[in-house]
């Protein structure tokens, strides 16, 4: 009979990092069980539960999805004490993951959090919780390894996911775009609330620069976890604002889009670490309720929200946080992106030290191996 590892992921980024690692537990001799998505399907997982109405942010979010939120830890919990996995990874997803791992720790034979809570912001006491609770934390970043007792860091995976299979030439002809044009990358976000809440704030700015420079493209990378028609509706939404073509980017080109484009402007999260690796600087706008937003500042300790501005203790990506969410603050940074040569490569510069400071050898393999040894 074939071990067992069960997965938990709550979003697109999770289940990108999930993806990679399936086929390396499935090679050792695992079934491998999981709350995930199409990704973890093509990986070889059987998915039990699919994510993706449970992507929520924020405390008033996670209010209002607390219904299906229950609904579907009550599932998974019968489900994991059913199945006995000998392996349960948790990815990120924390007040959801961590309850789902102390309700099941007894029927499970060993607890792994992968890409654990982002204790280094806030709730720094929850560290040696986690460690108590699970057998081993794998870390994604070098700093956060001595917060916890029990931590391994094998290296950032991304620095071995992101490869590019087309030119910059190939790049553009495939989408009909012109060198000798600025190309702004719009990443809205991989939630409908996340978009909606968004698409006001990039179509304006969208209609200021091209207002003020004609040789301005705007590239769009839809999330894959999108609905089309909120896709749409975003592409309504900016076409009506600025009367300009968007270039809708395949997602099998996602990392072409970003090394090849000059500037992105969107919704943080992973993407920004994707953009920060691949020397495109970004614009990182986030857009919270206000009980969140001023709960925030009563308790994050961080200076910065966005991983390349951490690792690098300096802010390189603008974030621009509710009040600071303007058009005209985009259009600030964003211009003086593309414009300014001296600030632009002074911020290329810094970024390079980022896959310095992240890579490993075999990261992936080794994250695998982590999990099960």
């Amino acid at each position: 009979m074939n071990k067992r590892a069960f997965i938990l992921c709550g979003e697109l980024s999770a289940e990108q990092y999930a993806s990679k690692i399936t086929p390396e537990l499935i090679k050792n001799g695992f079934e491998v069980f999981a709350m995930g998505g199409d990704l973890l399907k093509h990986a070889g997982a059987q998915v039990v539960l699919d994510y993706k109405s449970l992507s929520v942010v924020g405390l008033t979010e996670v209010i209002e999805h607390y219904s299906d939120l229950k609904k579907a830890f009550n599932f998974l919990v019968e489900k994991i004490k059913e199945l006995k996995p000998d392996i349960l990874v948790c990815i990120d997803f924390p007040d959801f993951n961590i309850r789902i791992a102390k309700k099941v720790k007894k029927y499970v034979g060993k607890l792994v959090y992968f890409i654990p809570p982002q204790v280094w912001a806030w709730r720094l006491y929850r560290a040696k919780f986690i460690s108590n609770l699970f057998d081993k934390v794998i870390v994604l970043f070098p700093f956060e390894k001595p917060l916890y007792e029990n931590a391994k860091y094998y290296g950032h995976p991304l620095t071995e996911m992101i490869s590019l299979n087309l030119d910059e030439n190939d790049f553009l002809n495939k989408y009909s775009l012109k060198e000798d044009r600025k190309r702004v990358l719009l990443l809205p976000g991989s939630r409908k609330k996340e978009i909606t809440s968004l698409t006001p704030y990039l179509s304006h700015f969208g209609k200021l620069i091209s207002e003020k420079h004609k040789d301005t493209d705007f590239l769009f990378l839809p999330s894959t976890s999108l609905e089309r028609d909120i896709v749409n509706f975003f592409k309504a939404e900016f076409t009506k604002q600025t009367g300009k073509q968007l270039f809708e980017i395949n997602s099998e080109d996602k990392y072409e889009a970003i090394k090849y484009s000059h500037a992105a402007v969107g919704s943080s999260g992973t993407v920004s670490l994707e953009c920060g690796l691949l020397n495109t600087p970004m614009a990182a706008l986030y857009k919270l309720s206000n009980f969140t937003y001023f709960f925030g500042l009563c308790v994050v300790r961080s200076e910065f929200i966005t991983i390349p501005n951490i690792v690098l203790e300096e802010e390189i990506f603008k974030e621009l946080i509710n009040f600071d969410l303007t058009p005209t603050n985009i259009m600030d940074y964003v211009e003086k992106v593309l414009y300014n040569a001296e600030f632009s490569e002074a911020l290329q510069r810094k970024l390079e030290k980022l896959n310095l400071m992240l890579h490993k050898e075999n990261t992936i393999s080794n994250i695998a191996k982590g999990i099960i040894g």
